[in-house]
């Protein structure tokens, strides 16, 4: 990274998905900035520092490919945040100051804060969890409408439906020499200078890859993982095209896993993904009801429906997003021989919904008593999901006392708790007690949330059938 007199940032594009920003203008004169500047980057390779507000708000404006994470001290939250809350590039921000009672205000007045710290370790531990969660979680969806006749009527989704399927055809025939190696290894090198933990991880492929290994090397989530993934979901040609080495040597290690299925006695392949989505995504999806849909890129899902449940009911401080389940089924004998399908368990050091139902089981063991609230609530969800209406509400009311016993009382929290409880007492026909609950809710989600936000319309949908 290189210094410049407002900013100090990485050479060139980012071509991860993610754009780590740090703004305060006495981050010069910090100690231990440089020391600071190393942890940002192992956890984020794409790292910017501005120290002029203006600037800070321009770049932000400019970029469209990736989603930002904002860091502000406590004291400059007020300077930047009303001006840029509103973004939709804006995935998170942390609040980083030594007082963190003095800025527990603003926890009730934006909503894609995910904490305040006065230590940076905690920091940068919060972060890692959000940009692990981001960059399994991001995906472009493209949709086609089998009405549109010709390609002078094809929308622009159409379009990227269409060409996406193009280049699947095309990569796989490009020829994959060892130039086509070097070519991308050279590339990689270049654009994690600097980077031990990846240029590690590089010097390790360069020596070891094998072809049979691809699909292992992709589900450890490294350089190839991130690298292709950004170039897939903006449709970068010339990336995807260095990259013809490893995503031919990927495909043809699915299409040999796919052809296990086909063979065997499998009739019918079940499978579910867990997603959390922003209110764009989610209408986006909802408006493409009964077109054909692809993605941008390898979904991943897991034949387990509550581990993929898990995944999308996560812990998450931010209210403008929305948890779903994608339930996908395959007539396996019947589907379309282009359309490639593979069970890639075997090959993963840890699938990510395995990590799911472990992350589970060290929730307890691992959090404070701000995180226990929300592990509580978010379990009492999941037993919600699967009719279990007992042991769903104890949850709720232990993470219901939690927050009302933090210092501050966690008001605006306790609208999640408190809708759920009415979920509850309405599926028992308790329907008074529900009207209750649920009013509650609406009381405070219309004193704290945004007008017009989708959990209030919610609250409003549940009183209006208890009446």
């Amino acid at each position: 990274m290189k210094e410049k007199p407002s900013v100090s940032a990485n050479d060139g594009e980012n071509k991860e998905s993610i754009t780590l920003i740090w703004f305060d203008p006495n981050i010069g004169s910090r100690e231990n900035t440089e020391i600071t500047k190393q942890q940002l980057h192992s956890i984020n390779d794409y790292v910017i520092f501005h120290i002029d507000l203006e600037r800070c708000i321009k770049f932000i404006q400019t970029t469209n490919k990736e989603k930002i994470f904002l860091i502000t001290s406590g004291s400059k939250a007020s300077q930047i945040l009303p001006r840029i809350c509103s973004f939709h590039q804006i995935d998170s921000i942390f609040i980083f100051c030594m007082k963190k009672e003095r800025y527990e205000y603003l926890l009730n007045e934006y909503c894609n804060i995910i904490g305040i710290y006065i230590n940076l370790d905690d920091l940068c531990k919060s972060i890692k969890e959000q940009t692990d969660l981001v960059n399994k979680q991001i995906q472009t969806f493209s949709f086609f409408d089998q009405h549109e006749k010709s390609i002078k009527d094809l929308s622009k989704e159409s379009a990227q439906f269409l060409w996406f399927q193009v280049f699947n055809y095309v990569i796989f025939r490009l020829p994959r020499d060892q130039q086509a190696k070097e070519q991308m290894i050279q590339m990689c090198k270049e654009y994690y200078r600097g980077n031990t933990k990846e240029m590690k991880l590089i010097q390790e492929f360069e020596q070891n890859y094998r072809a049979e290994d691809a699909i292992r090397w992709y589900s450890k989530q490294s350089f190839v993982y991130k690298l292709i993934n950004k170039a897939l979901r903006t449709e970068d040609v010339d990336l995807l095209y260095k990259f013809r080495f490893f995503i031919g040597d990927l495909s043809g290690s699915l299409q040999c896993q796919h052809e296990k299925i086909v063979k065997s006695e499998e009739k019918i392949l079940n499978v579910y993904r867990g997603v959390i989505l922003d209110r764009e995504e989610f209408d986006k999806l909802k408006e493409n009801q009964e077109k054909l849909i692809s993605t941008n890129g390898y979904l991943s899902t897991s034949r387990d429906r509550s581990l993929a449940l898990s995944f999308a009911l996560k812990p998450t401080k931010r209210i403008d997003v929305i948890s779903a389940l994608f339930h996908i089924r395959c007539h396996i004998k019947q589907i379309d021989k282009n359309i490639i399908f593979a069970d890639i368990n075997e090959f993963s050091d840890l699938g990510e919904y395995d990590k799911s139902q472990k992350y589970f089981q060290q929730l307890f063991t691992d959090s404070n008593d701000e995180d226990r609230a929300w592990i509580e609530y978010n379990i009492g969800q999941v037993l919600l999901c699967k009719g279990e209406w007992n042991k769903a509400r104890e949850y709720y009311d232990r993470a219901y006392d939690s927050m009302m016993k933090n210092k501050p009382a966690r008001i605006k929290d306790s609208a999640h708790v408190l809708s759920g409880i009415g979920d509850i007492l309405r599926k028992q026909g308790k329907y008074d007690e529900a009207l209750d609950y649920h009013q509650r809710a609406l009381k405070i989600r219309e004193k704290y949330y945004p007008f017009g936000h989708v959990d209030i319309s919610y609250n409003f949908s549940s009183i209006g059938c208890e009446y």
